[in-house]
């Protein structure tokens, strides 16, 4: 299963608790287990999100509860569950593929 987790700050960088070696550390753990596959903040660094695979919406929550910002109470958390379908040009295209049987 896919999840999007979109990670807000809460406080400023100044502020923060916990430092971006912190979370790049983590990151890479997360990306070697492969729970994390895809990662990076929006252009002017007010989110932060990745792509979560996971067995459970509770596994997902556990992985983005895990980021050193959140942990610290720099940041906050909203995951999406994302139903993918295609990806780098893979998948069906056809409506058919999709309807509920």
């Amino acid at each position: 299963m896919w999840f999007l987790c979109m990670r807000s700050n809460v406080r400023s960088r100044s502020e923060r608790q916990a430092t971006l070696a912190d979370h790049f550390v983590w990151m890479q753990e997360q990306h070697e287990r492969g729970h994390v596959v895809m990662s990076g903040p929006a252009d002017n660094k007010s989110l932060g999100m990745y792509l979560i695979r996971a067995d459970s919406r509770a596994q997902a929550e556990a992985v983005a509860a895990g980021d050193p910002y959140t942990a610290a109470g720099d940041c906050t958390f909203r995951i999406i569950d994302w139903e993918i379908h295609q990806i780098l040009g893979i998948g069906s295209f056809q409506e058919s593929a999709f309807r509920s049987p």
